[in-house]
């Protein structure tokens, strides 16, 4: 779901598939009918299971610090969207966006959401004439509707397991798609991967004459974003930024950059002892735990969580339930949303309820941290300042 994507469908009757066909065939397609805006500046491509929205924004960081123009394509988004867009951190406005969809609703090309979404973007960045461009694939890599473009560097943050039905069952298979993002003489920087994945992206790299480039990881640096997995977020970033700028590259302007750089859902405080961190597999949730360990050693631990089906919930309740023996689950208005009835009887703790998203805040017990997590979809929904959570917790 692409939260106010359905507005501008309407007003522009704009007919796509809210499915997902993995797929280069559509897109190529309607950018060819668009005069193909992905070929025009300088891109980044990201793919990845966990890091790829901190690391990008690490990246536009360090970039517009060194006075460049940036865009950034991110995948899902934050409130709506607009958010998914953004021209140097500012998210694209609905007008530019309106007149964008108004073009796209004369294309013949049938398309998938997402299919058009991209699109959207593409034309915008173009229009924008920007210095880079920051893509980060939707899900996957080699098949992912953004693979069009041929980008100066590719990053590839982590890999583990997501997305099995469509990507595989293996950390090899995965691997697979998302060194698909990897071009011919082009380098790769890529984070802690499995010994399999590593592998996989090395033999493609290889075929491809690309080099693979494995930074060391920052130790030094202070960072708003929170967690140890942050610091190997910023030195993909800072070298990545090295490649692109080469004798330009200041590692002062860029280290100034990394500390202030921030991306809502990662480890996010929206209130007083109450946090935001969209974990949703097994190795998010092993980071938001070590975060946990870190920031909050001998504080009480309360869980709020939901997630969407096809979700390895089952290993993200093992994480948390090593440093929290208190959970809440919540449904939330998403047709994708696992029951969580289901998540309550899977959970071990015996300090558990089930209630409605509304009903979570305020916190009753002042010792405890919140940290609320799962879906990033539930996060979005939260935080609607419209919403009855954040009315509650205000009253």
């Amino acid at each position: 779901m692409i939260i106010g994507l359905e507005q501008y469908k309407t007003k522009w009757n704009i007919q796509t598939d809210s499915a997902i066909h993995p797929g280069l065939e559509a897109i190529t397609s309607v950018l060819e009918e668009l005069g193909n805006p992905h070929k025009a500046g300088k891109f980044v491509h990201l793919a990845g299971t966990n890091g790829k929205g901190s690391t990008a924004t690490f990246l536009s960081a360090i970039l517009q610090a060194h006075q460049h123009s940036v865009g950034n394509f991110y995948s899902p988004c934050i409130e709506n969207l607009h958010d998914q867009i953004q021209i140097d951190g500012k998210p694209v406005s609905s007008d530019e966006l309106d007149l964008v969809m108004k073009q796209l609703s004369m294309v013949t090309t049938p398309l998938t959401d997402f299919e058009l979404l991209t699109a959207a973007a593409f034309m915008i960045f173009r229009n924008h004439a920007l210095d880079f461009t920051i893509i980060e694939a939707g899900m996957g890599g080699g098949l992912d509707s953004t693979n069009v473009i041929h980008p100066e560097i590719a990053i590839i943050p982590s890999i583990s397991m997501d997305h099995t039905n469509f990507l595989g069952t293996t950390i090899e298979e995965i691997a697979w798609h998302k060194a698909g993002i990897i071009k011919k003489w082009k380098p790769v920087v890529v984070g802690k991967l499995p010994r399999e994945a590593l592998e996989i992206v090395q033999a493609t790299a290889n075929d491809l004459h690309a080099e693979v480039i494995q930074p060391q990881e920052l130790a030094t640096v202070q960072l708003k974003l929170k967690g140890p997995h942050q610091l190997v977020n910023a030195s993909l970033a800072l070298e990545a930024a090295r490649e692109l700028l080469g004798a330009r590259f200041s590692e002062q302007k860029a280290l100034q950059s990394l500390t202030s750089a921030h991306i809502a859902y990662r480890f996010e405080e929206v209130f007083p002892e109450v946090f935001f961190d969209g974990a949703h597999n097994k190795a998010s949730a092993e980071a938001l735990v070590e975060t946990i360990k870190q920031l909050f050693p001998n504080r009480p631990i309360h869980i709020v969580m939901g997630v969407l089906k096809g979700k390895d919930y089952a290993s993200v309740l093992r994480q948390l339930e090593t440093v929290s023996d208190h959970f809440t689950f919540v449904d939330f208005d998403d047709s994708r949303v696992l029951p969580a009835e289901i998540l309550f009887s899977e959970n071990s703790s015996k300090r558990k309820t089930i209630l409605n998203w509304y009903d979570i805040l305020p916190v009753q017990d002042k010792e405890e941290v919140t940290i609320v997590t799962g879906s990033i979809y539930l996060l979005t929904v939260l935080r609607n300042s419209t919403s009855p959570f954040f009315q509650c917790y205000q009253s």
